[in-house]
């Protein structure tokens, strides 16, 4: 869906506008996103922005810059500790 490389997040929340307007309705529901990297059939390797359906078709993609990536990386790493700790916290009340 677009072949500019997303550096910000002011980018990325134009490009998911844009992809919420294109496929109808909210993409925060019944969809996953996925930050992936990989190498190209030219051999470079680069990052992407993945949005797919819940049957796993991809809705749309889009190139990211590393700046995003790293920082999709630090948020995923914070959400799983937060997740992690939030668990031990209720673990007591679990039992």
């Amino acid at each position: 869906m677009n072949a500019k490389i997303i550096e910000n997040h002011d980018e990325l929340m134009y490009w998911m506008n844009l992809v919420e307007k294109e496929y109808g309705h909210s993409i925060l529901t019944n969809t996953s996103i996925h930050f992936v990297s990989g190498t190209y059939e030219d051999g470079t390797t680069g990052h992407a922005i993945e949005i797919t359906n819940d049957q796993e078709e991809l809705i749309a993609r889009s190139p990211v810059s590393l700046e995003l990536m790293n920082f999709a990386n630090k948020m995923q790493s914070v959400v799983s500790n937060q997740g992690l700790q939030s668990l031990k916290g209720n673990t007591t009340r679990l039992h």
